[in-house]
């Protein structure tokens, strides 16, 4: 259970990073680094969470 626990926590943490408001605040000139980042995390933990999800379903 600890590893999906970890999927889906990578999950919200990429979405957290694409929904965090930075304009108006000193971090606004890295907000295009930020969003890459939480793009990336979330293709990287969706896409983990499907491979692990189809992979333990097909052993059953």
């Amino acid at each position: 259970m600890g590893k999906w626990t970890a999927l889906v926590g990578g999950l919200v943490g990429g979405w957290s990073f694409l929904k965090i408001p930075l304009e108006g605040s000193f971090l606004s000139a890295i907000d295009p680094v930020v969003d890459g980042i939480g793009t990336v995390a979330m293709v990287v933990f969706s896409g983990a969470l499907i491979y692990f999800g189809v992979r333990d379903w097909l052993q059953k």
